[in-house]
């Protein structure tokens, strides 16, 4: 995956603002009136919109004027945007936890291993006796999260990010410890694999209006910053990292909660 571009995370915070906009109108807005919601200039919000919309996560439509002059363009939330299982690849992904959850010993760990081989396999790379900073590595990490649906919003301490979306809603409010294990692991996967000196310590998902909420940790810097190849090597005991297998996972949401 190629490095993001200057403004990504800005980018994919504006849209979580549009599209929050939208879905909490009982109406289709303009771009007039999402400008004025969000604080946005028109050709911004024009530009989010038509991102937005060629992901399926936003509808425009053309309402015929009441008077005089020419349709105008509306826009409102789609109805899969909130990450429903309407479409093959949602089945496919239920019947794909079901079966890992009965047929797996630990169905948890056997996720977040294959997260992270999946977060390696997304992630770029550094060149050879390059470095990243841990805010770099976040702001990369973002714009893999962002491409990937869960519409991120980094945290102003650089400690965490809100993840606004679930492109997998419906299996992990089934069975959040698969689903939410792969999220971790696809974290804690693309991190390593740019030998970035961060850590994704938990995942706490949410399944109410807020946002999942990831936790990072600059403490476990050694082995966090270590490659894949790095980590088979043997190394005298005062240099062996320490682990950072941190898996923070909630039981199922008590109804009584609200």
């Amino acid at each position: 995956m190629a490095a993001p571009k200057t403004g990504r995370t800005l980018d994919g915070v504006s849209r979580v603002a549009l599209l929050d906009t939208l879905r909490r109108s009982r109406e289709p807005l303009t771009i007039k009136q999402l400008a004025d919601e969000v604080g946005l200039h028109s050709n911004t919000v024009r530009f989010h919109l038509d991102k937005l919309a060629k992901e399926g996560l936003v509808q425009e439509q053309r309402v015929g004027p009441s008077g005089p002059g020419r349709p105008k363009l509306v826009y409102s939330a789609a109805g899969n945007a909130d990450g429903g299982s309407g479409n093959g690849y949602q089945l496919l992904a239920e019947i794909l936890a079901g079966q890992l959850a009965t047929s797996s010993p630990s169905p948890a760990e056997a996720s977040l291993a294959a997260g992270r081989e999946w977060g390696r396999h997304l992630t770029e790379r550094p060149g050879p006796f390059s470095s990243i900073t841990s805010e770099k590595a976040l702001e990369q990490l973002v714009s893999l999260l962002d491409d990937l649906g869960f519409e991120p919003e980094p945290g102003s301490d650089g400690s965490s990010v809100q993840l606004h979306r679930c492109p997998f809603r419906t299996v992990a409010e089934q069975r959040p410890d698969i689903a939410c294990s792969v999220h971790l692991g696809l974290m804690r996967g693309a991190l390593s694999e740019m030998g970035a000196p961060l850590a994704a310590t938990a995942l706490k998902p949410s399944f109410t209006s807020h946002p999942c909420l990831v936790q990072f940790d600059e403490t476990q810097r050694k082995r966090a910053g270590q490659r894949p190849e790095d980590r088979e090597r043997p190394e005298s005991d005062h240099r062996r990292p320490i682990p950072v297998e941190i898996f923070t996972m909630p039981g199922p949401k008590n109804p009584a909660d609200g």
